[in-house]
């Protein structure tokens, strides 16, 4: 578990693009600490026309969810992934 100011993380983020991880780090690192679990989120660029794959893997599974280049807003992103990591129980 990694520790930032006495702060536990359960979130590690990573992907091969600086820029998205750069985006979408903190607004995904709010939405899933305060479950209480670890989690792993890979970010990829798929597809011609830029969309987004955000993996989330915790030890009740894996969820990947798909974002369209535009919808990549941090409380955009943030507002999906806490209400979709709740629904299914991640």
């Amino acid at each position: 578990m990694a520790m930032s100011a006495g702060v536990p993380r359960f979130v590690r983020v990573r992907g091969q693009s600086c820029w998205l991880v750069d985006q979408l780090q903190e607004p995904l690192r709010q939405a899933l600490e305060s479950r209480n679990r670890f989690y792993f989120v890979d970010i990829q660029s798929v597809g011609r026309v830029g969309e987004v794959l955000v993996s989330i893997t915790s030890s009740r599974g894996r969820l990947p969810l798909l974002f369209d280049r535009e919808d990549l807003e941090p409380g955009y992103v943030h507002r999906i992934v806490t209400d979709t990591v709740a629904r299914f129980g991640l």
